[in-house]
């Protein structure tokens, strides 16, 4: 990987916000001279070398996290808000499924949909 002064800048946002951000998000933070298309492309990279995790739970956009943990989310069907939810990992779950699809499970996902306190708010009123 070539370290170059756009991929710090945008890795260092990425860090610095932390939180679950959009290309679009990421790209308002940064100096001018950087693309939207630079923030996208070097997104794409960051994730195929396993720095972040691309986040697309049915939304139109993906949202970005740094790959430093592995956790579940909680997803607000109303706003898409994401929220990380720490529990032990699930092995058991992939060691089952594996053995019962006859798959070589690599790794899972799990996410919860409902509706985060303040649109669970709005609609009650």
């Amino acid at each position: 990987m070539r370290i170059t002064p756009q991929r710090v800048l945008i890795l260092k946002t990425i860090i610095s916000m932390n939180r679950h951000l959009t290309a679009e998000e990421i790209h308002r933070e940064l100096p001018s001279f950087i693309t939207l298309a630079t923030v996208y492309n070097n997104l794409k990279y960051f994730a195929e070398l396993k720095l972040i995790n691309e986040l697309s739970f049915g939304s139109s956009c993906s949202k970005y996290e740094l790959a430093n943990s592995r956790h579940y989310h909680v997803i607000c069907e109303s706003c898409q808000r994401i929220a990380d939810f720490n529990y032990p990992l699930l092995n058991e779950v992939e060691y089952a499924a594996a053995q019962v699809a006859h798959f070589k499970v690599n790794r899972h996902t799990l996410e919860f949909y409902g509706l985060c306190q303040e649109c669970s708010r709005k609609n009650n009123e």
